[in-house]
């Protein structure tokens, strides 16, 4: 009983350890057969990510309504803000107003990297605007 208890264990272990395989700074995933670059050196942005927190809230024009919206913005290989999407929002009437503001981030980003030689690569970036009276008074100090 033992003997098959330690059997199975390894076999385990083995199967786990065989899902990815690395090779040149990149994912094998043997279930699939594709190639899963990670992103070693996310994207920055040169200001500081509290510095979009000071853009978008002071220059926020909708606090009757309440609210949250992701927002996605995918940064290219340059650090230029290429799309900007919603990805998610508790109330639609605060999409256009959370993609103008977007809009007001600047195109000073240092671009995503991988790999050892440090290449840049597009990469998308996520952020949550909060439509409140109380943060926007906060950010707008």
């Amino acid at each position: 009983m033992l003997n098959l208890l330690i059997i199975i264990i390894l076999f385990s272990c083995r199967t786990e350890h065989n899902k990815y395989e690395s090779s040149n700074d990149k994912l094998l995933d043997s279930n699939y057969h594709t190639i899963i670059d990670p992103i070693q050196y996310p994207a920055k942005f040169k200001y500081g990510l509290d510095s979009i927190s000071k853009i978008i809230y002071s220059n926020m024009n909708v606090i009757s309504e309440k609210g949250k919206v992701i927002v996605s913005i995918e940064i290219d290989s340059l650090g230029n803000i290429k799309n900007t999407k919603i990805v998610k929002s508790n109330n639609e009437k605060l999409n256009p107003e959370a993609l103008r503001l977007v809009k007001l981030i600047p195109n000073e980003w240092t671009p995503a990297e991988i790999g050892s030689q440090r290449k840049k690569i597009p990469s998308n970036f996520n952020f949550l605007i909060k439509f409140d009276k109380a943060i926007k008074l906060l950010y707008s100090e």
